[in-house]
């Protein structure tokens, strides 16, 4: 898709690699719980679920799942969690169980649209901010709510692709990022250190989900988009899509450059405001529309100092009809918002930064893109041979064949040297298939010789409307839909200083878990891999 912008189209190189995993040493002590809504029970994902009194964490995965080591419990560790829109709540860790996944409910708040105070000369009045002043102050305070001095975080990282509901080809990781500050060029200058991996074995592996992108065959695509592979591995895709961390350079369509593009390329409305613990949170809806594509999505600002808490956003392929299971595939509330609408996802994203020391500090970033991938045909011809000594063409299925099919000589199409060959019978032999020519001898009187590369050229075979007993159309291919995730989740915050340590630094250019160095970390136990829970 030409529009695109070249963020997106650097996908290609990037999808999953099957390589041989990096042993990771941590035990499976864990204990489990669920976050549901009050009222509806529907999983609350993205909640940011901390360890009081400590810098420790996690935040809930897209069923509302969490893992919380079990030694955290045994050192009488309470936990407090929070997510926009609902109320905290602070759970006492020796009140969970071991042996199930406890369900944890949190209430919605209910809030509405406010005023902002503006101070006259002799009194006070209200007057309601609009979306785009809120967005423009927003922008402009950036400089003093997010990080211009250097601050790292080590955090858990993890792509996978998500097949009718379910999650495929997952690999995990828990690493470092030293981030200069907001004043340097994200890609250039911050810094990134593997410490531990693994290919989740739990999870099924899909060979054809993995594979790269492949537009000359079309095997793989994502619909009505080309890719062109710039450079950048996953984790630095990843980044980059953080249009807030990279607010004075182009991010992605139709975002583009945040602090110039954002307000010019959309019709902003101003929703009933929420909040996230006691912070009033304004709640600005993004619309835009453009031939074939849509976009949509939402902005949490801060009502005292106008920090950006968070962002969805989500785009939208308007030619492409929407199966009813692709609604679910937006797993995080942006797409959801079109539930009743045809439109086909291209691609999400949604981070969300946290407040600590008067600043701003990333928390997770979620991006999916959808593709198709062309499967092979379940039934299909393993070989076709002329047999010149008894005159006839033998052609080979994978299967056995409907005879009734089969017998139909409009099915089979043959020429040789462009002239159509007549056929006069046909007989089937179980996965085989003989062809009997009309006047054989002026065929074969040229010796046919299906070995010989110039015979292979000019005989020509073609078969059609043929199903297997199985109920298989020979050499029809189905596709199917999947959704890409690459995720990163801050599990420790650490300001004003380098977490990392020496020069083995992750090559942004090379796969991440395809020869990069591995470093170690004297407390990596501190930190968990909050793997997805299984249906």
């Amino acid at each position: 898709m030409s529009s695109l912008s070249p963020i997106l189209r650097s996908l290609v190189i990037l999808i999953a690699l099957l390589i041989s995993p990096f042993i990771y040493s941590q035990k499976d002590d864990f204990i489990e719980g669920r976050l549901l809504d009050s009222k509806d029970e529907t999983p609350i994902a993205f909640a940011t679920v901390r360890v009081k009194n400590k810098s420790k964490g996690l935040i809930s995965n897209m069923d509302g799942g969490f893992k919380i080591p079990e030694k955290l419990q045994k050192l009488g560790d309470t936990l407090v969690i929070s997510s926009i829109g609902y109320e905290s709540q602070e759970i006492v860790l020796s009140k969970l169980y071991k042996e199930k996944v406890n369900i944890i409910k949190l209430a919605a708040k209910v809030e509405t649209l406010g005023t902002v105070t503006i101070v006259g000369s002799k009194k006070k009045r209200k007057k309601k901010l609009s979306a785009r002043a809120i967005i423009h102050k927003a922008v402009e305070q950036i400089p003093d709510n997010y990080p211009f001095d250097p601050f790292s975080y080590v955090g858990y990282y993890r792509d996978y692709q998500i097949k009718k509901g379910e999650y495929v080809n997952l690999s995990e990781a828990i690493m470092g990022v030293s981030d200069p500050g907001f004043g340097y060029q994200d890609k250039k200058y911050t810094s990134i250190q593997l410490y531990t991996y693994k290919r989740n074995s739990n999870f099924p592996v899909d060979t054809i989900a993995a594979r790269p992108y492949d537009y000359v065959n079309r095997n793989k695509v994502i619909p009505n988009a080309t890719l062109d592979g710039q450079g950048g591995n996953e984790y630095t895709i990843l980044r980059l899509h953080d249009a807030i961390r990279n607010y004075n350079i182009d991010s992605y369509d139709f975002i583009n450059r945040f602090d110039r593009d954002i307000i010019k390329n959309h019709r902003l409305k101003l929703l009933p405001e929420t909040s996230i613990t006691d912070i009033k949170l304004y709640v600005i809806q993004m619309i835009k529309n453009q031939e074939n594509y849509k976009a949509t999505g939402k902005i949490y600002i801060s009502k005292d100092d106008f920090k950006i808490y968070k962002m969805e956003y989500a785009v939208f392929d308007t030619r492409s009809p929407r199966k009813k299971t692709d609604i679910t595939q937006s797993l995080y509330g942006t797409a959801s918002m079109d539930k009743d609408k045809t439109e086909k996802i291209l691609y999400e994203i949604i981070v969300e930064y946290q407040s600590d020391d008067y600043k701003m500090y990333p928390n997770y970033i979620s991006f999916n893109n959808s593709f198709d991938v062309i499967h092979p045909p379940k039934f299909k011809l393993t070989g076709a041979i002329a047999d010149i000594a008894k005159k006839r063409f033998e052609i080979t299925f994978n299967n056995e064949p409907l005879r009734t099919d089969a017998l139909r000589k409009k099915n089979y199409k043959l020429t040789y040297k462009n002239e159509k060959i007549n056929l006069d019978s046909i007989s089937v032999r179980k996965n085989t298939v003989l062809l009997y020519p009309k006047d054989p001898e002026v065929i074969f009187f040229e010796k046919i010789t299906v070995s010989k590369e110039t015979d292979k050229k000019n005989l020509f075979i073609k078969v059609k409307k043929i199903e297997d007993i199985d109920g298989n159309i020979v050499n029809n291919q189905e596709s199917s839909t999947y959704y890409q995730y690459r995720e990163f989740f801050v599990q420790e915050l650490r300001l004003n200083e380098n977490l990392l340590l020496g020069t083995s630094y992750m090559s942004k250019y090379r796969p991440i878990f395809h020869g990069q160095p591995m470093n170690t970390l004297e407390n990596i136990d501190d930190y968990w891999m909050n793997t997805p829970l299984k249906n």
